[in-house]
């Protein structure tokens, strides 16, 4: 079970290598979607529900990974998009104390949804958006 941060991301990054292993992942995060996250997780007991996910930056696209119910390790893929649709699909990103927050429109929806990044995940955050809006990213010609 991946509760520490690190094997986490070991699993993650191994989920992505069978998902597309020519990518190489950049960097990931974990999301869980909902307005009131706090909320959320106190009425769920603090289970992962389909509505969390990894979401992996990778030199070639962006790949959304349930978080499995068995354990906070990646589950299925989701989602895989290229990183200038995902980029499209973004709305109001806010930094805050205790969990920053960002609205997605999945494919095939029409609302945008509130993904939901806990402080822990904040650096990554960072991270993956300065990355994503890098022109020079890795794998990409200028």
């Amino acid at each position: 079970m991946g509760l520490i941060k690190s094997t986490t991301l070991a699993q993650v990054a191994e989920a992505v290598r069978q998902s597309d292993p020519l990518a190489h992942p950049v960097v990931t995060l974990a999301v869980g979607s909902g307005r009131h996250p706090l909320l959320s997780t106190l009425l769920s007991c603090g289970i992962a529900d389909n509505d969390t996910f990894f979401v992996t930056l990778t030199d070639r696209s962006v790949l959304f990974h349930e978080v499995a119910s068995t354990g906070y390790r990646p589950g299925k893929l989701r989602y895989d998009m290229e990183r200038e649709q995902f980029h499209t699909r973004i709305d109001e990103v806010r930094r805050r104390p205790l969990w920053s927050t960002f609205r997605f429109r999945f494919p095939g929806e029409t609302k945008t949804a509130w993904l939901n990044v806990r402080r822990a995940w904040r650096p990554e955050m960072d991270r993956f958006f300065e990355a994503l809006h890098r022109q020079d990213s890795p794998g990409r010609s200028s």
